[in-house]
C-alpha cells in the first residue's frame, strides 16, 4: 500500500509500492522494492555530507529547508522558496597558526566567499604562518596580498580585496587624537619628528633642518585616530596634520607656546621669545605641556593650531 510524505509548504508526496521515489534529492524507497539497502545508504551518505556538489541540487528537487554544500568555495547553502541563500555572509571561530606555531581562536567573517574582517581577543598582534594560505592574501601587511600578515586585538579588516574593505557609519569617539595623512619619505623617521615639504625628487617630505622653516607641514604620528591615504605604495611616514601628538622640542617651551622648526634636524623650539621673529607660516603647533631644561625632549603639541 502507498504511502505519504508530508512536506513542508508544498505538495505532500506519494511514495508508490515497489518503486523508487526520486521527486527530491532523496531517493524514498516504497514497500517491498528489491535493493532499498543502496538507497537507503546513499540516502545516508548524501545527509552526512550535506549534497556535496559543485552543482546545486535541481529545481524540481530541491525543497525549503534543504542543505547544500559547495567544496570549491567551502560554502554552505540552505534552500529558501526558490533561491540557495550561502551561510558563508556571517560569523564563525576558526583557529589560525602564528609564525612561533601558537594557536589563536578568532572569528572569521565572510561575505560571497570572501573574507571580510578577522576578530581576535588576543591582548597582543601576532603574525599569520606562511601556510595560513586563506587568509594572508585578505589581509597581508603590504595590502598587495603577500608578505606578512598582522592581527591585531580588535577589528581587522580585509586590506586587499576591492581596495581594501571600509567602515561606513559615523564616528563618534576615537582612542587616539589626530588626523593625518601619509606621504612619501625620503627616509624613515620616529613619532615625534617635524617634516617639511620637499624641494624636489619623487619623495613628498623630509624632517626639518632649519630653525622657522616655513616649508614645515607637521609631525610624524603612529596612531593616529585618522590616517588618510593609508594604502600608498613605497616608503611612507604618517603625519599628523590636525589634533594633539608627541613632538620633539629642544630647550625650553612653556605651555601654550607656538612651535617651529629648529637647526636641530626633526625637532622643534618654541617662538615666544624675543629673538625669534616669527609669522603664521613657520608654527606646526602650540605646546600643551611645560619643559624647563635646555636639552632635547618630547612634549604634547596640538598641529594646526597657530
Amino acid at each position: 500500500m502507498a504511502y505519504t510524505i508530508n512536506k513542508y509548504g508544498a505538495t505532500d508526496i506519494t511514495v508508490a509500492d515497489d518503486t523508487l521515489n526520486e521527486q527530491t534529492s532523496l531517493r524514498l524507497v516504497g514497500k517491498d522494492y528489491i535493493g532499498y539497502g543502496e538507497a537507503i545508504a546513499q540516502n545516508s551518505i548524501s545527509l552526512l555530507e550535506n549534497f556535496a556538489s559543485e552543482t546545486a541540487p535541481t529545481d524540481a528537487k530541491a525543497i525549503e529547508g534543504q542543505l547544500w554544500w559547495k567544496p570549491s568555495t567551502s560554502i554552505l547553502y540552505v534552500r529558501k522558496g526558490s533561491k540557495w541563500l550561502g551561510m558563508d555572509a556571517g560569523s564563525g571561530f576558526i583557529t589560525v597558526t602564528d609564525t612561533s606555531d601558537v594557536e589563536h581562536s578568532v572569528m572569521i567573517n565572510r561575505a560571497n566567499g570572501i573574507p571580510v574582517s578577522i576578530i581576535s581577543s588576543d591582548a597582543t598582534a601576532f603574525a599569520l604562518k606562511s601556510t595560513e594560505t586563506d587568509y594572508i592574501p585578505y589581509f597581508s601587511d603590504s595590502g598587495a596580498g603577500t608578505g606578512t600578515a598582522t592581527i591585531n586585538a580588535g577589528i581587522n579588516l580585509n586590506t586587499v580585496t576591492a581596495s581594501a574593505m571600509k567602515f561606513h557609519g559615523t564616528a563618534t569617539h576615537a582612542q587616539f587624537a589626530d588626523v593625518a595623512e601619509n606621504y612619501l619619505s625620503d627616509d624613515e623617521y620616529d613619532a615625534g619628528t617635524i617634516m617639511m615639504l620637499k624641494d624636489h625628487g619623487i619623495e613628498e617630505v623630509t624632517q626639518t633642518v632649519h630653525q622657522k622653516d616655513p616649508k614645515v607641514i607637521g609631525i610624524v604620528t603612529t596612531d593616529p585616530a585618522l590616517l588618510m591615504n593609508s594604502m600608498a605604495p613605497g616608503t611612507t611616514v604618517g603625519i599628523a596634520l590636525l589634533g594633539r601628538v608627541p613632538c620633539k622640542v629642544v630647550g625650553k617651551v612653556g605651555k601654550g607656546d607656538r612651535i617651529v622648526s629648529s637647526s636641530t634636524p626633526g625637532h622643534g623650539q618654541s617662538a615666544d621669545t624675543p629673538e625669534i621673529d616669527i609669522n603664521w607660516r613657520h608654527v606646526v603647533g602650540r605646546s600643551l605641556s611645560t619643559k624647563l631644561d635646555d636639552d632635547e625632549g618630547v612634549i604634547e603639541v596640538i598641529v594646526g593650531v597657530k
